[in-house]
């Protein structure tokens, strides 16, 4: 009996030892199940940080990267200007971010502190598609960010970015007649299936600022008009917006500047026939067979005027060719100036990365004689006709540019098949535009004058693609727009 007892005892006392084991284990788990708990706090604060901190260097990356991107214009196609790093600098600093050190180029960022790259063109991201756009800016934020918790395992920061990419010129409208009382401001004869990939804004305050005789299918993203609209038959999709108030500036071009040697007195060419180098009086082109005809920039007192016979093989090399009122074939009896140029079959007329700039009287443009008048015949493309804007620098974008104060009107008047074309500005501040280009491949098209006729059109598009355009269209001043 004794020994029945005793080793019940026993086996209370081992029961008691495993349950006094068992709490020691629990006391272990509860333990390490608190260190677990306590490092995934300690975690999220350290993760709650870095989060915090990008997204305020977020907000800091977009202000400078449109900071920057609306210094485009300024820097005139010099890649990452110092207007833009000065811009993005203090749009950093607006936004609470007041030493960083600025980098360009995609540079190394400091191993101390926090380092504003900005980048144009862009190179952050391999593979960017606007890679080598000057008109798109990047702005890439770097910072050593304290940790907390991390600290304990020898990590004292982390490194954080945020990234932004600004450009500027994309989209907006690309017509605009800056007409601020008159009538038929903006007018369309007879037109039909036509495509405006871009806005159209009418400055006009008349209640018939925009007119349509008979416009049948004709598309535009909108239509805004400061005034009313009138006509006869008008089918525009979607229809206009009247009574909107004019954009600021009214006049989206307004900043290009005068081009050098345009007034001054002695600054007529002096070469009489082809290369051509500007001329002292009118250059009267009416070729024949065979013929070869080169112009080189400069300065042409008495304007060029172009009668492109058959076969006939005409060259503007790129460049500004400035046209002036001058002495005509009369002399100094019958003066001429600006560009006239008529188009027959199989001729062929080329000129890429030209701009054309009518001063007219330079003193007294009232009295202008010399116009722009470029009229194609259907037949041009047999030949070839290629007339199109230089892709940077201060007139990146602009073909044709008339003097301000000048009134004479301009003539366009071309049906260009696949392959032909007249791509870049029609700038004429203070006169208007006639307008009758049928293309379907420019890449873009922008009419910016006091009034714009719009002449018998059909199937037709206006293009809105300035990707050619290292700076962006030359339209809206500054406008810019985060892309990334």
């Amino acid at each position: 009996m004794g020994s029945v007892n005793g080793q019940k005892l026993r086996l209370r006392d081992c029961a008691w030892r495993l349950l006094n084991d068992r709490r020691g284990q629990t006391t272990i788990l509860v333990a390490f199940c608190m260190m677990m708990i306590l490092g995934f706090i300690g975690l999220a604060i350290d993760v709650g940080h870095f989060r915090y901190a990008k997204r305020t260097m977020q907000t800091a990356a977009d202000a400078a990267a449109i900071a920057a991107a609306s210094e485009v214009r300024i820097c005139g196609g010099t890649a990452d200007c110092s207007a833009m790093q000065t811009a993005a600098s203090s749009a950093m600093t607006e936004n609470g971010f007041t030493s960083a050190t600025i980098v360009q180029n995609c540079g190394t960022p400091s191993s101390t502190g926090i380092t504003l790259s900005v980048n144009n063109p862009v190179c952050a991201v391999t593979g960017d598609v606007n890679a080598g756009k000057l008109n798109y800016v990047e702005a890439v934020v770097t910072d050593q960010v304290p940790t907390y918790f991390a600290r304990l395992f020898g990590i004292s920061t982390v490194t954080v970015s945020a990234r932004a990419e600004a450009a500027r010129g994309l989209g907006g409208p690309c017509i605009y007649a800056l007409d601020q009382t008159g009538s038929n401001a903006i007018s369309f004869a007879v037109n039909a299936i036509e495509q405006f990939n871009c806005g159209i804004v009418d400055e006009s305050s008349s209640s018939s600022a925009l007119s349509c005789l008979v416009c049948l299918f004709v598309y535009a993203p909108y239509i805004d008009v400061t005034g009313g609209v009138g006509g006869l038959l008008s089918f525009f999709s979607p229809p206009p917006h009247t009574n909107i108030p004019r954009p600021e500036p009214n006049d989206p071009l307004a900043y290009l500047p005068v081009p050098t040697n345009a007034s001054a007195t002695t600054a007529c060419g002096t070469t009489t026939s082809s290369p051509y180098t500007g001329s002292p009086a009118t250059v009267n082109i009416i070729t024949g067979l065979l013929s070869n005809i080169t112009f080189n920039p400069g300065v042409y007192c008495g304007g060029i005027a172009i009668t492109a016979a058959v076969l006939t093989n005409i060259t503007f090399n790129p460049g500004v060719y400035i046209l002036r009122d001058g002495p005509g074939l009369l002399g100094s009896l019958t003066p001429q100036g600006g560009l006239t140029i008529t188009i027959n079959a199989l001729s062929n007329i080329q000129g890429t990365g030209v701009m054309f700039y009518n001063a007219g009287n330079v003193s007294t443009p009232a009295s202008t004689v010399g116009g722009f008048s470029v009229t194609a015949s259907s037949l041009a493309g047999l030949g070839g006709f290629n007339l199109s804007a230089a892709t940077s620098g201060e007139y990146g974008g602009v073909l044709f540019f008339q003097a301000r104060n000048v009134t004479n009107t301009g003539t366009f008047v071309a049906n260009l098949i696949q392959g032909n074309k007249m791509e870049g500005a029609f700038y004429l501040p203070d006169a208007m535009v006639s307008y009758g280009v049928s293309a379907i491949s420019d890449n873009y098209n922008i009419l910016v004058a006091k009034d714009i006729e719009f002449n018998v059109g059909l199937i037709s598009t206006f293009g809105n693609n300035y990707a050619t355009l290292q700076s962006g269209s030359p339209l809206n001043g500054d406008n810019v727009s985060l892309v990334q």
